[in-house]
């Protein structure tokens, strides 16, 4: 056989090793790969508020539960919410994901009507708060038997429930539909749940809020 045949297979082989490691890697970052996007269309109003959201996790605690977390702020700003320091300067979201059900075909009722998980959409504008409620039927597939999140949640009907009162509110009630892919990683989950809790309690219940206008 040719030496230079030789060569060439030997090349194919050290490339064909190579991608086999790229793959193995990107194995580990499943549901990277969608990154989380989406939107927030106003029923009541000619707006939509589009979410991008780069920075996601997921802590899976079974076959069909899980906390999926997304948001486009930075960790540091996520670090400054955390220690009480939101000032006017910032704005962006942030979105927990719980899945409480995941739908199976022949199982479970399989229908955009139904709703098999939660969202709760933190909105920071300047510095002041929009919390909005959702739930729609999201169906993970088996990422979570396979340790990660992916999926879409569909025609969730989406309402304001708590705001600080400089807080404008332009979508009224809506319709959310989010699309995302998200990797378990508890460090980062824990930074955008703890985010997610605090934004919550700084605004009040809209009710409360109307009461006393």
């Amino acid at each position: 056989m040719p030496r230079q045949f030789l060569l060439l297979i030997a090349a194919l082989a050290l490339l064909m090793g190579l991608s086999g490691c790229r793959s193995i890697g990107l194995g580990g970052s499943r549901g990277a790969g969608v990154v989380g996007t989406g939107a927030i269309v106003s029923e009541t109003e000619s707006r939509r508020l589009d979410l991008r959201l780069p920075e996601r996790a997921v802590i899976v605690h079974d076959r069909n539960t899980a906390d999926v977390y997304l948001t486009d702020l930075s960790p540091a700003t996520l670090d400054r919410i955390a220690q009480g320091r939101l000032t006017g300067d910032v704005s962006g979201t942030l979105v927990h994901i719980h899945i409480f059900l995941s739908p199976r075909a022949g199982r479970t009722p399989i229908s955009d009507d139904a709703a098999s998980a939660t969202a709760r959409i933190v909105v920071v504008a300047r510095g002041q708060v929009g919390v909005y409620d959702a739930a729609g039927f999201l169906m993970p597939g088996n990422s979570l038997r396979r340790g990660y999140a992916a999926g879409t949640l569909r025609n969730a009907p989406t309402r304001l429930t708590r705001a600080t009162d400089g807080f404008d509110d332009l979508l009224g009630s809506g319709r959310t539909e989010i699309r995302f892919g998200a990797n378990p990683n508890d460090e980062a989950a824990e930074r955008i749940a703890r985010a997610v809790r605090l934004l919550a309690l700084a605004a009040e219940p809209v009710a409360a809020v109307t009461e006393r206008d």
